[in-house]
């Protein structure tokens, strides 16, 4: 810009007052005028929980605009911004979008999704701003005079944001006044309000009819700002696509998190970050006020929610509330115990039917003087792991056994009481509203154990990072994976996605350690067990790479704030993703996978500590062979620990493995499937799902 010239006009040509333009002259924006309107678009979307997508609601909002144009015969930024909102607000109850209960709330956050959206591609015009300053110092006054959708309280807002609101004397927006510049009748309206002599006042702005010719007309001087190279910009910024942006966004993130100075997997936080939008979402659409994170993973997935509302919620009155609940799948199966008679213990029964009587009694937390009265009652080696441990003689001894009933049943009604009071004291009205819960996955055993709790009178929705195992789900405890889900039914991406569900655990831990039962006398109402392989794999690794990754996720939302993408979008970078994570790991990475090993500890049975690798049934070479050639998604979960395993075995092997042409395979089947064969084969939901 040519600042000299602007400053001699204005210092020596006694101009008493700047009317100055907003846009392109002020301020700039990153991205094309009508892209805005699809940000407002997708903010509304995402705070209202709105069944609909961008494109929709970014064109009944275009065709609201040409339809009260053609009705008033005025330009669009004449029109009056409530008499938009309401048009716009009748067309979504019309079509269902909106219900009347949420009528008023639609309106009150419209304003604030057009000033979120604006705010966040606008950038300041230093050197305006540096000129306008300077007048205003020798005594000038400077208004804003903006042909502007939008009323003077958004203006207000953008100013204060972009801390130059004290710079102005006053004002005035073509949508609040009804008059534009482009028709010139907003001039004679200001000069004569404010009782200006129009010889006194100079218009800067960037647009040829508007800011000099109409100024001109109307007896002002006009000063044409040179911006030629925005109007081209602009033009510019209607190329391109949203996929690609995202795709640079996450590509950038990627390598960040694969720098040399960077924590090995921290793009991990990709995941987490897309989980975290999609559960924020889902908490719009089913309007709910309050959610519970199950520790110890939902201490990280909190954090995460937390900071991701912080940064995209537009009312503070909305906010969700966050609780986070103490809870293990040891503790919750206590909680939720029925009398010895009718009590099935399906859990452990499924997961862990080789036990020992003094695992078995570990489980309820027993003392060692009662474990022992116990088992010298029944007369049996405690140490001994007996396989189908519930179906044994053994077990139906310890069941009549009246001490241990009596232990028993103190220990299930005490749990109860204790865990119960630990409820209420976060002050939800569970019993009327339900219990919405939050937590890693994979099942749903807590869910479970606390439906049952409630005596099955509750709702009790839970909210994963990945569902991989179905369990009694009915209409009161329904539950969604919000990255991958064998629910309906696992596509393509699911089983990409939840190949590596240990790693999701490892780097959400917490820094506490797992709930074994509950007491109205303990710290937070539960008495706790902090592994030491767990204590010290999180002090030394998970923390820093926690740290770490919460700096990308607040890169990742102001990224993403300007980039108008969808679900589909998000699944295939994540399948991606987790194609090249999962395939393609580095030494430093592998190394790293040894030390999260010896931190993965198991609470219930024999209490192990290290990762296990479960081996695929055998089911013939060549039938195996032909299964991975055409579907290798399904065998992805063992390709993923392939190379960690034989990397402990042997280092040479380790680096002779063929893990790039792998990777490479499973990229050219999935394009030959779903990019050709979809659109050749009839057959094609044979191997297309």
């Amino acid at each position: 810009m040519k600042l000299n010239q602007l400053n001699s006009i204005v210092n020596n040509n006694n101009i008493k007052v700047i009317f100055t333009d907003y846009y392109d002259t002020l301020v700039h924006r990153t991205v094309h005028p009508n892209y805005v309107l699809r940000l407002w678009a997708k903010i509304v979307i995402s705070e209202l929980g709105l069944n609909t997508d961008i494109d929709t609601l970014y064109f009944i909002r275009q065709e609201s605009v040409n339809y009260l144009k053609d009705k008033y015969n005025c330009e669009d930024v004449e029109l009056s911004y409530k008499l938009l909102k309401n048009e716009i607000c009748k067309r979504l109850l019309n079509a269902d979008i909106i219900s009347p209960q949420i009528k008023q709330i639609f309106l009150d956050v419209f304003e604030l999704a057009d000033i979120k959206s604006e705010r966040s591609v606008q950038y300041v015009n230093e050197d305006t701003v540096s000129v306008l300053k300077d007048f205003k110092s020798k005594g000038g006054k400077v208004y804003l005079v903006s042909d502007f959708y939008g009323p003077r309280s958004m203006f207000e807002v953008l100013l204060k944001h972009h801390n130059i609101f004290n710079l102005f004397d006053g004002i005035y927006s073509s949508s609040t006044l009804g008059k534009s510049k482009y028709k010139g009748t907003i001039f004679p309206e200001i000069l004569s309000n404010l009782n200006l002599k129009s010889s006194d006042v100079i218009m800067i702005g960037d647009n040829e009819i508007s800011d000099l010719k109409r100024a001109e007309e109307n007896g002002l001087k006009a000063y044409l700002m040179p911006h030629k190279h925005h109007l081209r910009r602009n033009k510019r910024n209607n190329l391109g696509n949203d996929y690609k942006k995202l795709r640079s966004v996450l590509k950038k993130i990627y390598q960040e998190c694969n720098t040399k100075d960077a924590q090995p997997f921290s793009e991990y936080i990709i995941f987490y970050h897309f989980f975290t939008e999609r559960l924020y979402n889902k908490c719009r659409q089913k309007n709910i006020k309050d959610l519970f994170f199950l520790s110890r993973e939902g201490q990280f997935l909190k954090k995460l929610f937390d900071s991701y509302q912080d940064y995209v919620c537009l009312n503070e009155e909305h906010k969700i509330k966050t609780h986070y609940l103490r809870i293990s799948r040891q503790a919750s199966i206590q909680f939720s115990l029925q009398p010895i008679e009718s009590e099935t213990f399906d859990y452990l029964r499924h997961y862990h039917h080789t036990l020992s009587v003094n695992e078995f009694l570990k489980f309820f937390s027993f003392t060692e003087t009662q474990m022992s009265s116990i088992t010298v009652a029944i007369n049996i080696n405690a140490n001994n792991r007996i396989e189908d441990f519930f179906d044994s003689d053994v077990f139906k001894n310890l069941k009549s056994d009246n001490q241990f009933v009596k232990y028993y049943e103190s220990h299930r009604l005490s749990q109860q009481e204790a865990f119960n009071e630990y409820v209420n004291s976060f002050k939800v009205n569970i019993k009327e509203d339900g219990i919405f819960l939050v937590d890693i996955g994979w099942g749903g055993t807590m869910q479970e154990s606390i439906y049952k709790f409630y005596e099955k009178n509750v709702k009790v929705t839970g909210f994963y990072v990945g569902l991989r195992e179905i369990y009694n789900i009915t209409e009161n405890t329904p539950r969604e994976g919000l990255l991958f889900s064998i629910l309906p039914y696992e596509n393509y991406t699911d089983s990409i996605v939840m190949a590596n569900t240990q790693l999701y655990e490892q780097f959400a831990a917490a820094d506490h350690g797992s709930a074994l039962s509950y007491s109205k006398d303990a710290e937070n109402y539960t008495r706790q067990f902090h592994e030491p392989n767990e204590k010290w794999l999180y002090e030394n690794f998970i923390q820093a790479h926690q740290d770490f990754s919460i700096v990308q996720h607040q890169k990742l939302l102001t990224a993403l704030e300007t980039i108008c993408y969808n679900e589909q979008m998000v699944d295939k970078q994540i399948s991606s993703l987790s194609l090249k994570v999962g395939l393609l790991q580095s030494t430093k990475k592998l190394n790293y996978l040894e030390n999260l090993n010896k931190g993965f500890y198991q609470n219930i049975g024999d209490n192990k500590v290290g990762i296990s690798y479960e081996i695929p049934e055998n089911r013939g070479l060549i039938k195996e062979a032909i299964g991975f050639l055409l579907k290798p998604e399904r065998y992805f979960r063992y390709m993923v620990k392939l190379r960690p395993y034989v990397y402990a075995k042997s280092k040479f092997i380790n680096y002779i493995l063929p893990m790039r042409p792998i990777y490479w395979y499973y990229k050219l089947n999935k394009h030959a499937r779903y990019k050709v064969l979809d659109k050749l084969i009839v057959l094609k939901y044979n191997f297309m799902k």
